[in-house]
């Protein structure tokens, strides 16, 4: 009910479609509001039953990792990959500023995490999957904080992004143009990309795509465990599974084992993110952040400036310094601070205000975005949180 209340309200008022805000985040936050007010007042106090929201929260991260394999790095070329080794970085330096203002300000460097990595270039989805992650070593604010930090991304990436792109056009007097050239990159992602019309939503496909998923969960959360158990560093299962299925797509790709469905396997990783999103949102705490405001406050900010900065000065300039360069640039921001379809709403704004489409950039970033980006992100979150565990 909360999921269609917040697609009607995201329907009816522009404000949440120029943000890019999702539906769930309408709706579940919507939710949180009233059980905040019913709490102040005594009235009521609700309790979670958890197994629906874990169950998606699995089966979105199953499908992720089998939507894209290791091989698009190599179809991207060399543009692909230094997206995407920027983002790495700011991947440590978001981690790096949370964790270490949340200890000059004398909070937990676990919450602090949760306002890095997780929430600005994760967004609230990944935000979502990796607070029970916190929540397991003893912090029970994480999935408050995280999803407050992903909002908050969003709107900051929406605002921000584009007036830079903007201005370095103008400040250094680029052509407005693209590159025409059928580069090698841009006709390998190109295939990858159009390939996937051709697939066709059946009810076969989706019950093959659901088998996939379900056997990487029965096998990725108990191994998992088993890791976890034998030496001592917190692995959580869905996040296991995930690395599990990009290594199934990856040896899929090459020797077509099973006839995927991307298409099928798009319809069941976006059912799955919007209902495990919409439970997270409802189970928000906001009393929680009472406390945590002014680190928090300080946190976002310096997360802001360093991501405009690195846009700036490094991004634009590995990206060619030309047009499409300030167009990456502007999406970066929007990525970096508010996930990747923020990215391409931010980019969106600026080819629209120039009258010129950047199909390289709308190439690059959603490819960057998902995968690519948790490769290196996931794993040095882990690390960190099992650091200051």
């Amino acid at each position: 009910m909360l999921l269609m209340l917040g697609n009607w309200v995201r329907n009816k008022y522009n404000f949440f479609w120029k943000f890019s805000i999702p539906a769930p985040v309408i709706g579940g936050f919507g939710f949180a509001i009233v059980m905040l007010i019913l709490r102040e007042a005594n009235l009521v106090i609700f309790e979670f039953d958890d197994t629906l929201y874990d169950l998606f929260m699995y089966i979105f991260f199953v499908t992720i990792g089998l939507t894209t394999g290791l091989n698009l790095l190599k179809k991207g070329g060399k543009l692909l990959l230094l997206y995407v080794f920027v983002c790495w970085l700011l991947v440590i330096v978001q981690n790096s500023v949370g964790a270490g203002v949340a200890i000059l300000t004398g909070t937990s460097p676990l919450l602090g995490l949760m306002a890095g990595y997780a929430s600005m270039q994760g967004g609230h989805g990944l935000a979502g999957s990796l607070a029970p992650v916190i929540e397991s070593l003893g912090e029970s604010s994480a999935l408050t904080v995280g999803m407050a930090a992903a909002t908050y991304g969003l709107i900051a990436g929406a605002l921000i992004g584009g007036p830079v792109g903007n201005w370095l056009i103008k400040k250094n007097n680029v052509k407005v143009e693209v590159d025409t050239m059928d580069s090698e990159y841009m006709g390998e992602l190109s295939q990858e990309l159009e390939g996937k019309k051709e697939d066709k939503v059946t009810s076969q496909n989706v019950f093959i795509s659901g088998a996939i998923v379900f056997i990487i969960l029965a096998i990725g959360i108990p191994t998992a465990e088993w890791i976890t158990n034998i030496t001592g560093f917190s692995v959580p299962g869905h996040i296991f599974s995930l690395f599990l299925g990009i290594f199934f797509r990856s040896v899929n790709d090459k020797s077509q084992l099973v006839k995927m469905s991307d298409k099928s396997m798009d319809m069941i990783s976006t059912i799955s993110l919007n209902m495990f999103l919409v439970m997270a949102m409802m189970k928000l705490k906001i009393w929680e952040l009472y406390d945590l405001a002014i680190p928090l406050t300080i946190i976002l900010v310096t997360q802001t400036i360093l991501t405009v900065l690195i846009a700036i000065f490094i991004m634009f300039k590995l990206m060619g310094k030309n047009y499409e360069a300030a167009i990456l640039a502007s999406g970066f921001i929007g990525h970096g601070l508010g996930a990747t379809p923020n990215g391409l709403v931010v980019m969106d704004a600026v080819c629209e205000k120039y009258g010129v489409f950047s199909k390289k950039a709308f190439l690059i970033i959603p490819v960057a975005g998902t995968v690519l980006t948790d490769i290196v992100g996931i794993p040095v979150f882990l690390f960190v949180a099992n650091l200051f565990s």
